[in-house]
């Protein structure tokens, strides 16, 4: 297997990515380890997801550190540190601090929004490469210059799903369910925005709670609006409690469309009551991507299953890391911070990587998936809505 994974990571890195590279002057010789830092929910409901992310963190390393990596002359291997930050903000903060005490250079994480945002300060104030899969658009743009996405935002993901109501679903009538909090609120707006520019708008909207449910009396308004498409801007709660309440009152002859945390296969084989379920993505499969192939093949042959969600975002991420610590002679945290804003990093999978003045990534596209016979088959990608 090691073999393997050493003709792999040899045929993924870039001829001489991080090959030897001779080096003049007298600066000082970096340490020996670069320390990388996986925050993210290892129990709970969303641990799947997390344990994807750090197993495409984890598989990286291993590649990298099967080929001579040097960093200003002298060999670097690469540790991943991980913590389980329990999808909870106030866990996140002490997972976060004892990432950065234990000397990480970078941190990759969190999953959601909320934890993300609430150690997005403390990693800014140490300097450090914050890297993350969040999507809600205000997590950039803000101090530091630090924080770089590794996918595309809400506000694009938004956008795409106005446009694809209206353009290919043909929706006539369309009823929301909106989050009462940032991730919510932050898909609404560029959805609105889209229809309106589409010369549609919403018929009904019902909001809900983070943890909140859609109940049956908000699904009887959704009837009595006679929407013939609902658009959840929310995540896999409410969408399940939207397909329990809208059976409760016998109205299931309708479309529903949702965001990237419904885009799981939980959800794909489920029984799905309605007409049919559609889901935006700004987490592109890796078998999408024309070098997925040989990352698939290298993530299962280390454990023995394939990716559920975004391993390859981290697997890049660690990529990138490598290789902004190889072209700035240096991996303590600031200099990575301005190497990855300056660069096009090595990212096998994903090919083009790239950060705008804010964070954003340039290439990022959005897909579309429907959920048939237990799967999610792929409908359109695009980074032009």
């Amino acid at each position: 297997m090691r073999k393997m994974l050493r003709r792999v990571a040899l045929a993924l890195w870039a001829s001489g990515a991080l090959a030897s590279m001779a080096l003049g002057g007298c600066s000082p010789a970096a340490p020996d380890t670069l320390r990388i830092g996986v925050l993210v929910p290892l129990t709970g409901n969303q641990s799947l997801r997390g344990k994807d992310l750090l197993d495409g963190a984890k598989l990286a390393a291993e590649q990298i550190n099967a080929t001579t990596f040097k960093v200003n002359g002298k060999n670097v291997k690469i540790e991943i540190m991980s913590v389980d930050d329990k999808a909870d903000p106030e866990t996140a903060k002490k997972a976060a601090q004892s990432l950065m005490d234990g000397g990480a250079s970078a941190i990759i994480g969190s999953l959601a929004t909320p934890e993300t945002s609430a150690v997005n300060p403390m990693i800014t104030a140490r300097g450090l490469p914050h890297m993350f899969t969040s999507t809600t658009a205000t997590l950039l743009g803000t101090d530091g210059g630090n924080r770089f996405r590794l996918l595309a935002s809400d506000s694009l993901q938004g956008r795409a799903m106005g446009v694809y109501a209206i353009q290919t679903l043909r929706a006539q009538r369309i009823a929301t369910v909106v989050e009462a909090g940032d991730f919510g609120r932050g898909l609404n707006k560029p959805f609105q925005t889209a229809l309106l520019e589409g010369g549609k708008q919403v018929v009904v909207s019902v909001d809900v709670d983070t943890k909140g449910d859609v109940t049956a009396d908000m699904a009887r308004r959704i009837k009595a609006a006679q929407a013939d498409l609902v658009v959840v801007l929310a995540r896999e709660q409410q969408l399940r409690s939207l397909f329990k309440a809208l059976s409760d009152v016998e109205y299931t002859d309708v479309s529903v469309l949702g965001p990237n945390p419904v885009r799981n296969k939980n959800v794909a084989t489920m029984n799905i009551p309605v007409r049919a379920l559609y889901a935006t993505a700004t987490a592109i499969d890796a078998n999408e991507f024309p070098a997925g192939k040989l990352f698939l093949t290298a993530f299962a042959d280390k454990y023995k299953a394939d990716p559920v969600w975004g391993a390859h975002y981290a697997y890049d991420a660690v990529y990138a890391l490598a290789d902004a610590a190889r072209r700035a002679n240096s991996i303590k945290g600031p200099d990575l911070v301005a190497k990855l804003r300056a660069i096009e990093p090595q990212a096998p999978v994903n090919q083009q990587m790239r950060f705008d003045a804010t964070g954003e990534q340039v290439y990022a596209g959005i897909a579309v998936y429907k959920a048939e016979r237990g799967r999610w088959q792929p409908e359109m990608r695009s980074n032009a809505w």
